[in-house]
């Protein structure tokens, strides 16, 4: 009879230590998948939030305002904004273009001061750039060139607005004078980010350029490819601002300015070291159970040797016992994190309020997202991992003598 046969009758004949084996390596398995699932869908909502809200794939800006940005320097502007949202528009690698106004603002409730940040976006394009009605909780968004606002729902509670009212916002303009503004709340937003919900108004940027005194600039341009080529996307933002003279202007990749991006750069690594833990944590029952094993089958070892099967041999032996074990609980393991992962792309996985607080661009609700690549690396590497942790008692059997092995 060949090895693998002997091997492969071997466990089933051990019953419970294969069962116990094979769920240390499925539990392993099933962990990681779930844990790359999930960090997979982190990254694409991390991208997904920088994008939308905050950075853009490339950010505009006057290189003044990214150097004083703390102190909120509206003076500071991309100029004449809307000839460069032209140009953008005929490279081959932009596909959509967001021009806006940040509006750093304040309110006062019962003597209690509220910050609140304004955006001032072209409703036009804004549509094309991303899913506007995706935000709206309640009413509708504001029209083209008028005073109405759609309010983050917990900024409109914190002001004791109600849908139909009015909130008005103390700002300072481009011409560093302030100015207060009232707009009417025509609609509730349900940012994907907690703390946009608790902070953000949106508004028609001709309305933003007017409370602002912006005179034909913006305080930013958000621009996205379609095809996620980073560099060839900044070479065609680059060509287009190079010449600008009126204004020093930087075109800044997302990777530089997200917050989010930094953490999951840290992330990956502690990630991959978290899941070494789970991979190791299951070998360690694979080798005491193969390790138990052969002290239980010191008879048959004998008997193999004596019936002259090499050492080299009882080593193949158990190496192909730890791989069918190895096989079927990374096969199991990540059947069950695909099953798992598979409905929770659909239903997503709901933090609440734990991410309130959290000053990072990740939504509330998470949505694992299943990568090919990541899944096939968790079966294999946690298959290999079994075959490995069965060398050492594999090899500590070999040694046994048949004399020896026979006498025990």
């Amino acid at each position: 009879m060949s090895i693998p046969r002997i091997a492969f009758r071997n466990v089933f004949r051990n019953g419970r230590r294969s069962l116990l084996s094979i769920i240390a390596i499925a539990v392993a398995a099933f962990s990681i998948t779930m844990l790359f699932s999930v960090l997979e869908g982190i990254k694409v909502d991390v991208r997904h939030n920088a994008w939308n809200y905050e950075t853009g794939e490339v950010r505009i800006r006057n290189a003044d305002f990214d150097r004083y940005e703390h102190l909120n320097p509206t003076q500071y502007v991309v100029p004449e904004y809307r000839q460069i949202v032209d140009l953008l528009h005929e490279r081959p690698r932009v596909s959509q273009v967001s021009p806006r106004i940040n509006i750093p603002a304040g309110a006062f409730r019962d003597g209690r001061q509220i910050a609140a940040r304004g955006i001032g976006i072209d409703l036009e394009l804004e549509r094309r750039y991303q899913d506007l009605e995706s935000i709206v909780a309640e009413g509708r968004l504001p029209e083209a060139g008028t005073s109405e606002a759609i309010l983050g729902r917990t900024l409109a509670r914190d002001l004791g607005v109600e849908l139909g009212g009015q909130a008005t916002f103390l700002t300072q303009t481009r011409l560093r004078t302030s100015n207060a503004f009232t707009v009417d709340v025509v609609g509730l937003a349900e940012f994907p980010i907690p703390a946009l919900n608790q902070s953000v108004f949106m508004l028609p940027i001709e309305s933003a350029s007017r409370y602002l005194r912006m005179q034909g600039g913006v305080s930013e341009i958000l621009v996205k490819s379609d095809n996620g080529d980073l560099e060839a996307l900044l070479s065609d933002v680059r060509e287009v601002v190079k010449d600008r003279e009126s204004a020093t202007l930087n075109v800044t990749p997302w990777t530089e300015v997200s917050g989010g991006w930094a953490y999951l750069q840290m992330a990956d690594a502690v990630y991959m070291i978290v899941a070494l833990v789970f991979f190791i944590l299951g070998s360690t029952v694979v080798i005491n159970t193969t390790m138990m094993t052969i002290h239980e089958r010191t008879l048959e070892i004998g008997t193999l040797g004596a019936m002259g099967m090499r050492g080299s041999e009882l080593v193949r032996l158990f190496f192909n016992e730890a791989a069918y074990l190895g096989l079927a609980g990374s096969l199991i393991g990540v059947l069950a994190g695909i099953g798992v992962t598979i409905p929770l792309q659909e239903i997503g996985i709901d933090f609440g309020e734990a991410m309130d607080m959290a000053n990072m661009d990740i939504s509330a609700v998470l949505y694992p997202v299943l990568n090919l690549r990541s899944t096939l690396f968790v079966f294999f590497y946690s298959s290999v991992v079994a075959m490995i942790a069965s060398v050492f008692p594999a090899r500590r059997a070999a040694r046994l003598k048949p004399v020896e092995a026979l006498r025990d």
